[in-house]
């Protein structure tokens, strides 16, 4: 088993090497360790690895790196090589797809996982949108795409994690979008059947469960069923967005009349406006977009009794 750990060294504000270097010591395998030297670099570490013959690449740092490392597994549309696995050690701002995969938080856990290596099938999403410069872009995301307000949160996450960590910075940025945003008027289209117009908050399509740093927008959405969950949040003034706030993150968020839930296996949205869009918490440009569910993209190691 040839492994290789893409590590982040600014993800956590350096807790995330660190926690790497003390799984690596329990490793009693040979571990090969590359250093992303800025964005996008992880997406070309990671291809470069698995050419060179790794079975086993394990993302080392938040959920942006984790975005980049899966990136990496793919060459256009196609596995670059079959039985690829991906491991995580997570340590970021968020860290929400972790999460969902309820991986372990302890070295000595997080080690054994990896020398197992039992993997797990799960689903992807493949995103194809507008950069800001108008260029048409493609991605895959593994947890969690969104846009209205999504879009702008996670640009504003990056100023605050500066001087505050984890759920706070994406709190404060949230509080902050929420004070400015005015909401975006969209045509979305389901499975090429339904189609809805309306003002949003945000649209949220969930392979995974949480995004933010915990809120739970997609509590209903499993990671290896072939469908991807759709939340869709009508567009709420800030009064109102702040006063339903622990209904993003106590898991009961269509319990609120503004609030629709859509099964889907394909999404396409557009907007007269400037709609942001972010993929795995980061920001990545605009709409339009088209979302289709992958089946069974990608091998991952995860505790399997509690993957959902």
């Amino acid at each position: 088993m040839a492994i290789v750990g893409i590590v982040n060294p600014v993800s956590g504000r350096g807790g995330a090497a660190k926690a790497w270097t003390r799984v690596q010591a329990r490793l009693n395998k040979p571990v090969k360790t590359l250093v992303t030297q800025g964005p996008g670099n992880a997406i070309e570490l990671t291809r470069k690895a698995i050419r060179d013959g790794a079975d086993t690449i394990i993302a080392v740092g938040g959920d942006g790196t984790i975005n980049e490392v899966i990136n990496g597994f793919f060459e256009g549309d196609r596995l670059i090589a079959d039985g690829i696995a991906l491991g995580i050690v997570p340590h970021g701002t968020g860290s929400d797809f972790t999460r969902t995969l309820n991986l372990p938080d302890d070295d000595d856990s997080a080690a054994a996982l990896i020398q197992q290596r039992k993997p797990r099938a799960i689903d992807l999403l493949r995103v194809e949108y507008m950069l800001l410069d108008g260029k048409s872009a493609s991605r895959y995301c593994v947890n969690i795409t969104s846009f209205g307000m999504g879009g702008v949160v996670a640009s504003g996450v990056r100023r605050y994690s500066q001087f505050v960590r984890g759920k706070s910075a994406f709190l404060l940025a949230t509080l902050d979008a929420a004070m400015r945003f005015r909401g975006n008027t969209i045509t979305l289209k389901i499975d090429d059947s339904k189609t809805i117009e309306t003002r949003i908050t945000n649209a949220v399509i969930g392979n995974g469960q949480y995004h933010g740093a915990g809120m739970r927008t997609c509590p209903n959405a499993a990671i290896a069923d072939g469908v991807m969950d759709v939340t869709l949040i009508e567009y709420l003034r800030p009064f109102e967005l702040a006063r339903n706030l622990p209904l993003l993150y106590n898991g009961r968020i269509y319990s609120h009349p503004k609030v629709q839930f859509h099964p889907a296996r394909k999404l396409t949205a557009v907007s007269h406006e400037l709609a942001l869009v972010e993929i795995d918490g980061e920001p990545a440009g605009r709409l339009p977009i088209e979302v289709t569910i992958v089946p069974n993209a990608l091998s991952v190691l995860a505790p399997l009794s509690d993957c959902n």
